[in-house]
């Protein structure tokens, strides 16, 4: 059995007494009948979800779906990566075990192989019509946010004309930097896991052959490659490393927090391809509560989920949402600021990811002369 690292249940006794007062139900914009599915969630009474979102990240979330829902009582965990979402899943799947009703991960490749297996439970959302194509590449499967990887750098050691803002820049700053920076530059390894293959992917699937050059002309510096955002950033702050490219914008931001830290760091969004990762959410074929399920992605979906999620740390995915009461960014406002969509790389549902991957690993440790 797998480990549970955290367990998040919001919907506390006292709290649900409270809100059962102040309960605001479905929108009055929905279909109708949607009240039967409202009826149905409260009979179910509860709702299990799967995903590599901490407490935080869902509290928000939590609170507002308990004021419209006061009667679903909803508990998340927070599993250790985005594989082991589906893992856990199917292997309590094929033993009859309680399992999750709704899954949430960012893990592109991971929902490429479980829509194939049928595994996704099709339900078009009350909010259909807000999202675009390619936040919803299948029937049930919603993307809930969109979170970018970006430039990172220690402001003590790299000047403000050396920030990069583009990839070409930041290719041109390191060549010309090779004595200052060899050692000292960082980013997801394509080799270490399947962030920084999808990562990697998602940027040569931008720029095809001249992604592969950029990757070449940095391979003298001798990057080094870490397997997550934290280690890149402590590295950065101490100076260790100069500067980082396709890293975690949420595991960087919070960061920034501290005075201290925001002194020294430093970032930008990648001008010329802002790599963007797509979160997916969906409800599972063996879910208990479908109807808990249905309520759930309707809310995380809607403008105010969407919202909730941004306080929470997530990058909202849903187009018109903008930045504000603590939310630090949002797909639209990332598109914005790196001058239009065609200038986004998405980290999608391109079913290459999976078929290619070995071609694709081999080829990027020759242009890095990784062994």
């Amino acid at each position: 059995m797998i480990r549970i690292d955290r367990r998040t249940t919001l919907a506390l006794p006292a709290l649900l007494l409270a809100d059962r007062a102040h309960a605001q139900g479905a929108p009055a914009s929905y279909p109708q009948g949607y009240q039967d599915v409202v009826a149905g969630a409260e009979r179910e009474g509860s709702l299990l979800i799967y995903s590599i979102m901490s407490a935080e990240n869902w509290r928000p979330v939590l609170e507002g779906f308990n004021r419209r829902y006061p009667r679903v009582r909803v508990e998340t965990l927070d599993l250790p990566n985005s594989r082991e979402v589906f893992e856990r899943y199917l292997a309590e799947r094929g033993t009859n075990s309680r399992t999750a009703d709704l899954l949430a991960t960012a893990d592109p490749g991971g929902w490429i192989e479980f829509q194939a297996r049928g595994e996704v439970l099709p339900y078009e959302s009350a909010e259909s019509a807000a999202w675009p194509a390619w936040a919803k590449p299948w029937p049930g499967v919603y993307t809930i946010s969109a979170d970018p990887l970006v430039f990172i750098f220690n402001k003590m050691t790299v000047p403000e004309a050396q920030q990069p803002k583009s990839f070409a820049q930041f290719v041109t700053l390191a060549t010309q930097n090779q004595a200052r920076w060899r050692n000292k530059i960082t980013s997801y390894g394509a080799h270490n896991g399947g962030f920084g293959y999808s990562s990697n992917f998602g940027f040569v699937q931008k720029h095809g052959e001249k992604a592969w050059d950029w990757f070449k002309e940095l391979a003298p510096l001798r990057p080094r490659w870490e397997r997550s955002g934290g280690p890149m950033t402590e590295k950065v702050t101490s100076g260790e490393y100069a500067a980082g490219w396709f890293v975690s914008a949420i595991t960087f931001w919070p960061r920034l927090n501290d005075p201290a830290r925001a002194r020294v760091l430093g970032w930008n969004f990648i001008e010329d391809g802002q790599l963007v990762i797509l979160r997916g959410m969906a409800i599972a074929k063996a879910a208990r509560n479908v109807n808990a399920a249905k309520l759930m992605i309707d809310y995380i979906a809607s403008a105010e989920g969407q919202a909730a999620f941004g306080r929470g740390g997530l990058t909202p995915a849903r187009p018109g949402v903008m930045p504000g009461e603590g939310i630090r960014h949002t797909y639209s406002s990332i598109v914005q600021a790196v001058g239009g969509e065609q200038n986004i790389a998405f980290i999608d549902y391109n079913k290459a990811m999976l078929d290619d991957y070995q071609a694709f690993i081999d080829r990027w440790k020759s242009a890095y002369g990784v062994s």
